[in-house]
C-alpha cells in the first residue's frame, strides 16, 4: 500500500466516525427544538448551528480529524504502530485544541473585571473547563478513533503484504 492510499483510507475512517459521533447529538438537539413548533424549531436550530464559534468548533473537530486521520493511517499501515497509544493520542490533541479555543474566546470576550489576574481566568477558562468539559468530550473522542484505528489496523490484516 502505498503512503497516498494509506493516508486516504485513515482520513475517510475517521471522518466517517467524527460525521456519525457528530450526527448523534444534532439529531438529539434537533428533536428538542422542533417538539413543540416544528417551523420555528427548524429555524432555531439552523441559527444555533450558524454561531460563528461553533462553525470553528466544528471546522477544528473536522480539520483535525482530516490531518490526523492521514497520519493515523501511514502509522498504522507503514510504520506498524501501536493504534491503541494513536487512539490516546489523537483523540487528546483534538479534545485540547477545542477546549483551548474555547478558553481563548472565553479569556477575549471576558468583560468580568473580577478576574483581574490573568492566571486567574486561565484557570476559570482553561484548567476548569479541561476537567469538566474534557472529561465529557474525550469519551466520544475515544470512541471514534478507538473505532478508526481499529479498521485501519484491519486493514493491514486484510491486505497483508
Amino acid at each position: 500500500m502505498t503512503p497516498l492510499d494509506a493516508q486516504q483510507f485513515g482520513r475517510r475512517q475517521a471522518l466517517k466516525a467524527t460525521a456519525l459521533v457528530a450526527l448523534i447529538p444534532f439529531s438529539v438537539f434537533l428533536y428538542l427544538e422542533t417538539r413543540g413548533d416544528f417551523a420555528n424549531g427548524i429555524l432555531f436550530f439552523i441559527q444555533g448551528l450558524l454561531n460563528v464559534h461553533v462553525l470553528i468548533m466544528l471546522a477544528i473537530l473536522f480539520g483535525l480529524t482530516f490531518v490526523l486521520g492521514g497520519k493515523a493511517g501511514k502509522e498504522i499501515i507503514l510504520h506498524k504502530k501501536n493504534y491503541l497509544f494513536i487512539t490516546f493520542k489523537y483523540a487528546i490533541v483534538i479534545t485540547s485544541a477545542i477546549i483551548v479555543y474555547a478558553a481563548v474566546v472565553g479569556i477575549l470576550k471576558d468583560g468580568d473585571t473580577s478576574y483581574n489576574d490573568f492566571t486567574k481566568r486561565l484557570t476559570h477558562y482553561l484548567l476548569e473547563p479541561l476537567l469538566k468539559t474534557g472529561s465529557l468530550l474525550i469519551i466520544p473522542m475515544l470512541l471514534i478513533w478507538l473505532w478508526a484505528t481499529n479498521q485501519i489496523r484491519l486493514k493491514i490484516n486484510a491486505n497483508p503484504e
